[in-house]
């Protein structure tokens, strides 16, 4: 029974291993470590508890495959696990600050896929208090179910970017130019330039491709039988690696609105994809810190449906400027978790 053990931990490290593969290899060349990058959270603990027996009992050579995994993984875990123990700054004496929300809406719609009120709406919004309001997922900008003009009178907005027939929208305090629109049907990610009280900024609103999986994870429970089942899954993985090949592209192209940017950036949204992920990898350079790794603690789930535990929105803000603060929101309508970050400049610490 325990050499049984041994070997189911040295295949659960193995898997381990072979899931960290997804922040470096594009899925492109090969997509199942992706997968795998779902599970990391869960895999790293078993992993390293698996660790922690073998030095306990010193088994040294049963040690070394795990040990190597989680060396390897220790770029990965500071971004999977935060640990800003300092939680928030207090704010410079003086200095301005910005509060960037973004969130993912769910086209205003409750569980019932029905219209939320005007007045939930507004109530919302108000409540967010958000200089920059990034929403995806956030209804087309007319018609019946449109709340796109309540949103823009309840945050008092003086700029909003909404473009025609998509569901993504920015809106500002400050006068906003449009730089770039980018979709490929429902999914894509707008460009825009503010003057802010912080300097002038470039303001990247991401919804990146969707896995369309969350249905079907939803629905593996009720299949009654296993071919039925196995047939699901097959599927929930090949849609899988066809929205992550998609995002790899989807994020060298906002890697170069980036790199491109004359003024500091802010990249935030729905991600659709967690920290241990080659979209994140591709985003998130040196020029950009992630705002939860900064100032959150713990994983900072964001996506609250039927596969717990992921952290799959994100603001990246400019090294240029310092993080006060972060905060996970609930509106009570969305299964994902808005972000509120309050930023400086990083000179005004």
């Amino acid at each position: 029974m325990r050499r049984l053990g041994r070997w189911i931990g040295y295949a659960l490290a193995l898997l381990t291993g072979f899931g960290l593969l997804a922040r470096y290899v594009s899925p492109d060349i090969i997509w199942p470590p992706a997968i795998v990058a779902l599970l990391l959270p869960g895999l790293l603990l078993v992993t390293g508890l698996f660790l922690a027996y073998q030095l306990y009992r010193r088994r040294w050579a049963a040690a070394a495959l795990p040990g190597l995994v989680m060396i390897i993984a220790l770029p990965t875990l500071s971004k999977l696990f935060a640990v800003a123990l300092g939680g928030a700054a207090e704010p410079s004496a003086d200095a301005e600050s910005l509060t960037v929300v973004t969130a993912n809406v769910r086209g205003f719609k409750d569980d019932a896929w029905k219209s939320l009120p005007e007045s939930t709406v507004r109530n919302s919004i108000e409540a967010f208090g958000a200089d920059l309001l990034l929403l995806q997922e956030a209804g087309r900008p007319r018609g019946a179910a449109s709340r796109s003009e309540a949103v823009k009178v309840a945050g008092d907005y003086a700029s909003r970017l909404h473009p025609q027939e998509k569901t993504l929208a920015t809106f500002g305090n400050h006068p906003m130019e449009t730089v770039a629109i980018h979709f490929e049907g429902y999914n894509g990610f707008t460009v825009t330039d503010h003057r802010t009280p912080v300097g002038k900024l470039r303001v990247i609103n991401v919804h990146l491709q969707s896995n369309r999986i969350t249905r079907m994870a939803g629905e593996l429970r009720q299949d009654s039988t296993i071919e039925a089942g196995a047939n699901r899954l097959q599927a929930m993985f090949r849609s899988y690696g066809n929205a992550a090949r998609t995002r790899a592209r989807q994020a060298a192209e906002i890697l170069a609105y980036v790199e491109e940017s004359p003024h500091p950036v802010i990249v935030a949204g729905d991600f659709n994809d967690v920290p241990s992920s080659y979209t994140y990898q591709r985003i998130r350079t040196p020029r950009l810190q992630d705002a939860w790794v900064e100032r959150g603690f713990g994983l900072g789930t964001t996506f609250t449906g039927p596969l717990p535990g992921l952290r799959i929105d994100f603001v990246l803000a400019d090294t240029s400027l310092s993080v006060r603060s972060i905060e996970r929101l609930s509106e009570g309508y969305s299964d994902h978790r808005p972000l509120k970050v309050v930023l400086e400049k990083a000179g005004d610490e």
